[in-house]
């Protein structure tokens, strides 16, 4: 089996490269410093978590990855500006991240929430440019229209206004929904949307559906473990932050040894999953093993 090792240095040099020549804005006016704040945090490093899994997904049925690259920048696009405006002082309100000052500690708040805004919408302009190129009309428009749901109120800004309310007060079913919405569409869509462009089978989508479900609220699982047991040098962002917020954590309801369980447990189903395709590729399974035992 190979591992995130060899799958981060196979794949991520691409994945940055693309990620830079799709955001040469080459502007020579007062937008170029909006350009250098989304340069600042979509190219700042990162383990790329979400393309690396649309690129595994791929390569279970087509291994020209240059197929894929539109999809997994415009996710990790949106991921960013997610990021910048999660750290702005009325959201969660953090200095660092990925390892350097948060964009609006770099560019200010007004620079900064206008990067994520440019982030979010450059995501549809790259897809509707790129995409067709490779892919069915009809194709495109069901990508575009997942992946606005997964961003939305039934997705990830959904999420975050069930996290920002929620406290220690409400239950597991709460936790579970506010993750799946806040976390998990984005990365669950990063298994679907490969497997229906590449023309899975109705039982494969099916399947890996299931798994993105697990992979989800794994990472985010394990996220709440970081917070509590993480550096800011391991974690490249502020560590305790949900503590110190009193939010609702599997580690506050469960705490450490059983959110530890909980993510073992969303480990091995999200395996059991991979074991039912006819057409298996390690590449998954090693994301899976990397993302549950993470140190940052």
């Amino acid at each position: 089996m190979s591992t995130f090792e060899q799958l981060d240095q196979q794949f991520r040099p691409i994945i940055q490269t693309a990620l830079d020549e799709y955001t040469q804005f080459n502007l020579t006016d007062n937008r170029n410093r909006l350009a250098e704040a989304i340069r600042y945090s979509l190219l700042a490093n990162s383990k790329r978590i979400r393309p690396l899994l649309c690129i595994a997904t791929q390569q279970l049925f087509n291994t020209d990855i240059t197929r894929m690259m539109p999809v997994a920048c415009a996710i990790e696009m949106v991921h960013t500006y997610s990021l910048i405006h999660d750290d702005l002082p009325a959201m969660d309100d953090d200095d660092f991240r990925r390892g350097q000052p948060t964009c609006h500690k770099q560019y200010g708040e007004d620079i900064a929430i206008l990067a994520g805004d440019v982030l979010n919408t450059f995501a549809f302009e790259l897809i509707s440019r790129e995409l067709p190129k490779t892919y069915s009309a009809e194709k495109v428009i069901r990508v575009i229209q997942d992946l606005a749901i997964s961003f939305g109120l039934e997705g990830m800004a959904g999420g975050q206004a069930l996290d920002l309310s929620g406290d220690k007060d409400q239950d597991e079913a709460y936790l579970r929904t506010t993750h799946a919405l806040k976390t998990g569409a984005i990365l669950k869509h990063c298994i679907t949307i490969p497997a229906f462009l590449e023309n899975a089978s109705d039982s494969e989508q099916a399947v890996l559906a299931k798994f993105g479900d697990h992979i989800g609220l794994l990472f985010q699982i394990v996220d709440d473990i970081l917070d509590i047991k993480g550096s800011k040098e391991e974690l490249g962002k502020s560590p305790q932050k949900d503590l110190l917020q009193g939010k609702l954590t599997y580690v506050s309801l469960w705490g450490l040894d059983g959110a530890q369980k909980k993510a073992d447990d969303e480990a091995a189903q999200a395996l059991s999953c991979l074991a039912q395709l006819d057409n298996p590729t390690d590449q998954l399974q090693t994301i899976v093993n990397y993302v549950l035992t993470r140190t940052h």
